[in-house]
């Protein structure tokens, strides 16, 4: 990174306004720590909590890892990390606002704790609790300690190491991860290579739901629906310190005719996002399941996000849109030959997409080789029983 671009950084970083909401959330951090008291835990619940991105989603792994728990296991009580007016916990089960009273007292006693990202920093593992870890995604771009020159205090990277340290099971999806992760998180527990079970549903596809979304949507059956999903980036924030919202599609791109574009974006920067940033696209940022929108979709448009691993599980076409790659590749680092291997063509420019989608067939011929080789390696697991093999291994009695 250059000079100018460290100065930038560092005055965006530590801006006035991003240092008091900081401050502001640490307060909120502090008041709910005094009320979280694993100590006092004597006897634990039948339980089990669930949470996916502190309850901003409730889906993801977790999700299929309920209904598989819910059939398993019906002596359980099951609650959901859920956020007021935002997400509602599915029918049976009991949701609890992140951070109230309620939620905190079972954070403390419930026998099973399943997270698909990390807990707050005053968390602590009360002994007998079994949390399982789910993560949410292959990675393509270095994660935790394998970020260089990631400029991580020593104070958060010992709060990553005392997270990972809680963890008693993680789930990985593919030899890949199974290598990858122990040393990105400083994980050194029992890992279960198992297939993510949030992609099962995309290998043993509901009968009808396909239509169902499309429907949903307003979108027949004749129409090619395309779903763009960027990620976020490091280098886009916000003077309050929100990740900033990404679209290089643009408001105006023209579709090619009988063809809708889906615009979802990254759940990091839901704070910042509008009607506005889906410009004539479906905005579905807020849809439920996103595995929905993979089996309504007939194509995906993506950068470096890990949707890309979890799609090829369809057999779908890919298409790149990453115009910004280089300081991508720079600045966070992939790790492995991203540009070489990539199951589709890399665009810097949406006229590039707008080829690729205008000659699909030429797409899925040029691409079929480097495409089956990537399912080899990040898909080889995905046979639909991800979910049971957890659940088995997890909660079973």
């Amino acid at each position: 990174m250059n000079p100018l671009a460290t100065v930038r950084r560092l005055a965006k970083t530590y801006s006035p306004t991003r240092i008091l909401g900081a401050l502001r959330r640490r307060k909120t951090d502090w008041l709910r720590a005094m009320q979280y008291r694993p100590d006092r835990t004597t006897v634990l619940a039948n339980a089990v909590l669930f949470e996916t991105f502190q309850g901003k989603t409730i889906g993801d792994n977790p999700l299929d890892i309920y209904e598989a728990v819910k059939r398993a296991r019906p002596d359980l009580t099951i609650y959901w990390t859920v956020i007021t007016g935002k997400t509602t916990a599915p029918e049976g089960t009991i949701g609890l606002a992140h951070g109230s009273r309620e939620w905190l007292q079972v954070l403390a006693t419930a026998k099973y704790l399943v997270n698909n990202t990390n807990f707050p920093w005053y968390f602590r593992k009360v002994e007998g609790q079994v949390y399982l870890q789910t993560w949410h995604g292959t990675p393509l771009k270095r994660l935790g300690r394998d970020i260089e020159n990631n400029n991580l205090t020593k104070s958060y990277l010992d709060t990553m190491d005392r997270e990972a340290s809680f963890w008693d099971y993680l789930i990985s999806p593919s030899p890949f991860c199974t290598q990858i992760f122990p040393e990105s998180f400083g994980y050194s527990g029992r890992i279960l290579e198992t297939g993510y079970p949030r992609n099962d549903r995309l290998v043993v596809q509901p009968e009808g739901l396909r239509e169902a979304v499309r429907a949903r949507l307003g979108v027949d059956a004749q129409t090619t629906l395309v779903m763009y999903a960027p990620t976020w980036r490091d280098f886009k924030r916000s003077a309050t310190g929100n990740w900033q919202t990404v679209n290089y599609m643009g408001a105006d791109t023209p579709m090619p005719d009988g063809t809708r574009l889906m615009f979802r974006g990254h759940t990091n920067t839901h704070a910042a996002h509008t009607d506005a940033v889906a410009g004539g696209a479906i905005d579905v940022t807020t849809y439920p399941d996103v595995a929905e929108l993979y089996l309504a979709a007939d194509v995906l448009i993506t950068d470096y996000s890990s949707v890309m691993f979890d799609f090829t599980v369809t057999g779908k076409p890919v298409i790149f849109l990453a115009p910004d790659i280089a300081r991508y590749e720079s600045e966070r680092g992939f790790y492995f030959d991203f540009r070489n291997e990539a199951p589709g063509p890399m665009c810097m420019t949406t006229d590039e997409v707008l080829h690729a989608m205008a000659n699909l067939d030429a797409v899925r011929s040029d691409y079929a080789t480097k495409y089956a080789a990537w399912r080899a390696k990040f898909n080889s697991l995905e046979d639909g029983h991800a979910a049971q093999r957890v659940t088995d291994i997890v909660f079973g009695q």
